[in-house]
């Protein structure tokens, strides 16, 4: 009797996995959904066993994943990578697997009871004040959310596009477009979670941006804006008068044997870290910099302060 059951549930996961395969693109079955499937249990896991707020979870989930799935990430660039160079396929995988890994983490934090609020801005005045260009813009919709954040800064080259170089010497040479172009907010009485939306995120190296794009709006994420390549979505909380970056922070923390230091992430930064920070919420001025790197990692701090900015007034009223 008790192997007939065990037969029976082994033929039931059998068939819920294969159906769970068969709605995916069959080009997929091999790789990312083995891949997706084992990223959501470690993550389950850590929630269960209390270990999900580790700050370097993120980052060795990323490395466990790249080095248990290497094979199967070769096999997923291969059509579309052969014309990068070895050292950058492996910026690729590294760079398309933390993407995942972090957008799926935050995605486990999102409120299942939370109102839901839609901005979409529309720009209404541009205003140069000391060298800073300020593009206000109104939300036609009304809220009494807590903790409102009013200014979001953008690097201009993110937006408008270019070449140079970096506070710390990184080339870049972008297409732009990546604006802030939607916020969903997720607030309850006590905090709010900001669902930031970019239209793209373009990587200082056009040859290894082009598959990065396919890769991520083809694959990882079907169904997302692709106008400019493939949107960008990233997110950050504030309670407790704290703002939380998870795994959207541009610092992080590096330790050595008897010593930690914070490290500063800056626009060209080639494969940034998905930091995980906090930060104060001293007042509704605060500002917070949505592209100290080009994947849209931030904080309240400003890594790139040689870089022309973009400022953008969200009024929630």
């Amino acid at each position: 009797m008790k192997w007939i059951r065990l037969l029976a549930g082994v033929l039931m996961f059998v068939f819920v996995f294969s159906g769970f395969v068969s709605a995916r693109p069959q080009a997929d079955v091999d790789s990312w959904t083995v891949i997706d499937l084992f990223v959501m249990e470690q993550i389950d896991i850590a929630h269960t066993k209390g270990t999900i707020n580790d700050p370097h979870f993120v980052n060795r989930l990323t490395n466990l994943v790249l080095k248990r799935f290497d094979r199967q990430l070769d096999a997923e660039i291969a059509e579309h990578a052969k014309n990068l160079a070895p050292e950058q396929r492996e910026t690729l995988k590294r760079l398309l697997v933390s993407d995942y890994v972090s957008y799926l983490y935050q995605r486990s934090f999102y409120p299942k009871n939370a109102k839901v609020l839609v901005v979409k801005p529309i720009k209404v005045a541009s205003v140069k004040t000391n060298g800073k260009v300020y593009d206000y813009y109104y939300a036609p919709m009304s809220s009494s959310i807590p903790y409102p954040i009013h200014w979001w800064v953008q690097v201009k080259v993110d937006i408008n596009g270019g070449t140079g170089t970096d506070s710390k010497g990184y080339q870049y040479n972008v297409d732009g477009h990546n604006d802030l172009f939607k916020i969903v907010v997720y607030y309850d009485s006590t905090s709010v979670k900001y669902e930031l939306h970019f239209y793209d995120e373009d990587h200082p190296d056009p040859s290894l941006n082009a598959v990065y794009d396919w890769t991520r709006c083809h694959i990882l994420y079907p169904g997302r804006d692709d106008t400019y390549g493939c949107e960008d979505i990233e997110s950050i909380e504030v309670k407790d008068g704290s703002i939380i970056f998870p795994t959207t922070s541009s610092t992080y923390t590096e330790c050595g044997y008897l010593i930690c230091h914070e490290i500063s992430q800056t626009y060209a930064t080639p494969a940034p870290t998905h930091g995980y920070g906090i930060k104060l919420y001293s007042s509704s001025s605060v500002e917070v910099y949505v592209s100290n790197t080009w994947n849209h990692l931030m904080n309240t701090v400003d890594t790139s302060p040689d870089m022309a900015k973009i400022w953008h007034y969200y009024s929630w009223r």
